[in-house]
Formats: C-alpha cells, sequence, structure tokens
C-alpha cells in the first residue's frame, strides 16, 4: 500500500476480521476458499490465510494485495517460542514492548521498524495497529528466529519450517562495531535530514561498493568512505559528526541486508550537485526524497 492514509482504512476495515485469528480451525482447506474482503478501493485488500508450525495450527494471518503476509505479534511469538509476554503500550508516542525472560521488543507505528534484542526489523508500511493489536510482515520477523516460511499452494496456508528455530543473536553481538561506527557516520553526515529509506539507500551505497569486486572502489566500508574524492563529508570534517540514533538505526538495517535502492552505487542531490555526469553514464535507479540514485 505504502500511503499512511490508506493505513486508517485498512484497519478499521480489517478489524472485524482480526476476531478470527484466535478462533482455531479444523484445516487449512477449511479457508481454502476463502475471498479477499475489499474494505475500499484505498484501503488494504487482504485474504486470510492459516499459518502453520510444521503441522501444528498457529491461527489466521492476512496476505494483502501486494502478497505480503501480516500476523499478530504478540500472538505469533508466543505461539511460535511458547514464551509468554507482559505487553506495555504508550499511547502518547504509539509504542508497544514486549518482554519475556529472554526477549525485548521494542516497535512505535511511526519509525518503520521495530527493534527485538538490538536486532531491527524494517517494516516500512507494513505496520498496523488493530483494536490495540499489532499485526506486522511474517517474513523477516520469522527469519530472524531461524523460521522459513513457505506458501502451501495446494492447501493454501503458510508453514513455517522449524528445524532451524534459534533466538536471535542480540545486536551488541550482531553489528561488527567498526562497520556500524564509519556506516552510521556517513549516513548521517551525507542524509541526516532524510527519511529513513533514503537514510538506508545512503547506506546501500556504501555496501554496494564495498561488495564490489571491480577494482573501481576500495575495501571495507571505512575504505569505500575514505576513498579519495568519493564523498565531501570527509573533506570537510562532517563524517566526524556524532550520527543521531536514526542514522544508528538505519546503519543497523543496512547490516541486516536491507536494501531501498538495489544495486546504486552512487547518489545525488540534483538540487545542490552536477547530476550531469550521472545522467550521462549511469542508469538512475531511484529517486528517494533529496536524493537521485544511480546503478
Amino acid at each position: 500500500m505504502g500511503k499512511k492514509s490508506s493505513k486508517l482504512l485498512a484497519v478499521l476495515c480489517i478489524a472485524a476480521l482480526f476476531a478470527s485469528c484466535l478462533c482455531p480451525v479444523a484445516s487449512a482447506a477449511d479457508t481454502a476458499d476463502s475471498q479477499p474482503t475489499e474494505c475500499d478501493s484505498q484501503a488494504l485488500v487482504c485474504t486470510e490465510v492459516p499459518i502453520y508450525e510444521d503441522d501444528r495450527y498457529l491461527g489466521i494471518g492476512f496476505i494483502t494485495d501486494d502478497d505480503v503476509t501480516l500476523v499478530p505479534l504478540r500472538t505469533f511469538l508466543e505461539a511460535v517460542l511458547d514464551v509468554e509476554f507482559e505487553v506495555e503500550w504508550e499511547h502518547d508516542s504509539a509504542t508497544a514492548t514486549l518482554t519475556s525472560t529472554d526477549l525485548l521488543i521494542t516497535l512505535t507505528l511511526s519509525d518503520g521498524y521495530m527493534c527485538i534484542n538490538g536486532r531491527y526489523i524494517y517494516l516500512r508500511d507494513s505496520v498496523y495497529n488493530i483494536n490495540g493489536t499489532i499485526i506486522v510482515p511474517i517474513r523477516d520477523l520469522a527469519t530472524l528466529f531461524g523460521l522459513e516460511p513457505t506458501w502451501d499452494a495446494e492447501e493454501h496456508c503458510v508453514i513455517l519450517r522449524t528445524e532451524n528455530l534459534t533466538m536471535p543473536v542480540c545486536g551488541d553481538e550482531f553489528y561488527p562495531a567498526e562497520d556500524l561506527y564509519w556506516l552510521s557516520h556517513v549516513i548521517y553526515s551525507e542524509s541526516g535530514n532524510q527519511p529513513l529509506d533514503g537514510m538506508i539507500g545512503v547506506g546501500n551505497v556504501v555496501m554496494n561498493r564495498a561488495a564490489d569486486d571491480s577494482g573501481a572502489f576500495n575495501s571495507g566500508i571505512q575504505g569505500v568512505i575514505f576513498q579519495q574524492g568519493q564523498f565531501d563529508v570527509v573533506a570537510a570534517g562532517t563524517i566526524y559528526y556524532t550520527p543521531s540514533d536514526k542514522a544508528v538505526v538505519a546503519a543497523k538495517l543496512c547490516l541486516e541486508g536491507y536494501n531501498t535502492v538495489g544495486d546504486a552505487k552512487w547518489f545525488v542531490n540534483p538540487a545542490i550537485g552536477s547530476s550531469t555526469w550521472f545522467r550521462t553514464y549511469k542508469t538512475l535507479a531511484i529517486t528517494i526524497a533529496d536524493h537521485d540514485f544511480y546503478a
């Protein structure tokens, strides 16, 4: 969907559907013929779908019109991990905090991401609050715990394979300290005033260059950033400014593998920098806020 104005309509439209999340069904076949529930021409079109953990029924999720499968966060985690969570809701900031013996989860609806033990999941626009219940995309949530969601076309259901079920490594252990330091610094100095997806895009450019084996770029994240003549913020000294919390989150999302600009290896703000060379020799991949990204 992508527009926050549509979210409110979608929430109202599928609120009635959510009641079925807690009701057991006999089998996947019972809902194989369920039809999309169209709420509004500008709202979410969703289809109820059964979700199984191996052969065990977990509950009902929702497949959106752009093929994103959504699940109730707390219900999903308690069923898969066999633990109970305490939930706190901070109304003013629209922030949910879920705690169990081993997990601390925070999610602010307007942020576009959630944090699980210091690890970050990028939610884009696919998080909803339905009558006080948070529903989120299943794929990245499941992957963080080593689960592999697959679609069973014959039974019309989602199956989570649990043979590799694990607790996620905490953020302090997962993110390489030096890479996080320099990536968050370049993101902040180059795009500190940009939206989250644009900040991630700047980090993606650095990481795409670091992964390039053509010899055109230095190796490693720090090497890419300090390659002569590549980033003006190095010469200006702003690379050393302390990054914002949002820039650090963007860097962590990049290190998790999230990408908003594809294979782009260059970016420019055409309002303050010449884009003639880029338009002549490179391919515009995407424009995000003030930046054009080129591959």
